[in-house]
């Protein structure tokens, strides 16, 4: 019998993406499925429309807009599957996805990551899985050095391990999540599946990309990167990742590369006179040194479930610093503009 599979969306004002993505989970060819939504206060009536035409959707109603994080550990509280998978609000799965995903699910895997596309052009691709750097800095598979998409072409198109899996549309295994961890809620959003799938990784298993698993997913620009709030949690929950998850040994390497690269970004924003950019820098570099005795606990319980080395972990991972090459590339022009 195939396994029942807890799909968990997240909506926060979110009415007008509900229906193209609800519809397109009721029409995959994967039906042993429970769909619970998790909505945080909406006031756009997306609660009264899900409860006028899906009622087989199970809803949680949250009185305030608690974030993504929490709101999807609720509910993998409330799941009853034994496989959960994350999807964002604002995407349309194939027909396929769900299957694929689940085929994919062996048992040395603890995630598999899909094949997201941008909704608006389909032949762009949005994240072929996720990569890392040893400086802790994330990126999709897919997207190019000058803060473009590449088009989908079959250079991802083969099956195979990725660091972690992008958060719109992932599988992740129940039993796991309750051996790692739930998503890190101190992060309040950003980073959350980087951080799950590195654990999930330190207690032995795979993350698995799989292309046939594909999602349609509506997103902003490369501009959309370089938002405030994003760069303040971004910093904040990659530093937080990288002292929960590396051993002392590799902290000890990483740490000062890490904090010069920072201090030469931070230079660059004030010669360009971006202030709001620079403090944001210093901002998550000292919530992180007033988190750090709660980061130290959850440190202590991954060192807890830890099976792999650093070296299983970094073999995953780009060597160089993948955020300089990007900047220098391009991504910096969209910063000073």
């Amino acid at each position: 019998m195939k396994p029942l599979v807890s799909i968990i969306i997240v909506n926060y004002n979110g009415r007008m993406h509900l229906a193209r993505c609800l519809d397109s989970v009721k029409k995959m060819n994967y039906k042993n499925i429970e769909v619970i939504l998790v909505d945080n206060g909406s006031n756009d009536g997306s609660v009264e429309f899900i409860e006028k035409n899906y009622g087989w959707v199970k809803l949680i109603k949250n009185r305030e807009n608690l974030g993504p994080i929490i709101a999807r550990n609720m509910g993998i509280k409330k799941s009853k599957g034994y496989l959960i998978a994350f999807l964002d609000n604002d995407t349309e799965v194939d027909k396929n996805w769900l299957k694929e995903l689940v085929n994919s699910m062996e048992k040395d895997v603890g995630v598999c990551a899909s094949k997201v596309m941008l909704f608006d052009n389909r032949k762009l691709i949005n994240s072929a899985g996720m990569g890392c750097d040893i400086y802790g800095f994330a990126f999709s598979r897919g997207l190019k050095a000058r803060g473009l998409y590449e088009k989908d072409v079959g250079q991802y198109d083969k099956v195979g391990e990725v660091f972690a899996a992008y958060a719109a549309a992932m599988l992740v295994r129940k039993d796991v999540l309750k051996k790692v961890g739930y998503l890190d809620e101190s992060f309040g959003m950003y980073y959350e599946e980087i951080d799950l799938c590195w654990r999930i990784r330190l207690a032995g298993y795979k993350i698995l990309y799989v292309p046939k698993a594909v999602v349609y997913h509506k997103i902003g620009g490369p501009k959309a990167w370089f938002t405030l709030k994003n760069k303040y949690y971004t910093e904040k929950n990659r530093f937080a990742t990288m002292i929960k998850n590396y051993s002392a040994i590799m902290l000890i390497k990483i740490i000062p590369l890490y904090l010069m690269m920072k201090f030469f970004e931070l230079m660059f924003y004030l010669f360009f006179r971006k202030i709001r950019m620079a403090t944001d820098i210093i901002l998550a570099l000292m919530e992180n040194i007033k988190g750090l005795p709660n980061v130290l606990k959850e440190r202590k319980k991954i060192g807890a479930i830890r099976k792999v080395d650093d070296k299983g972990i970094i073999k995953h991972m780009v060597k160089g610093s993948m955020e300089f090459y990007m900047f220098m590339k391009g991504y910096g022009k969209y910063v000073i503009k």
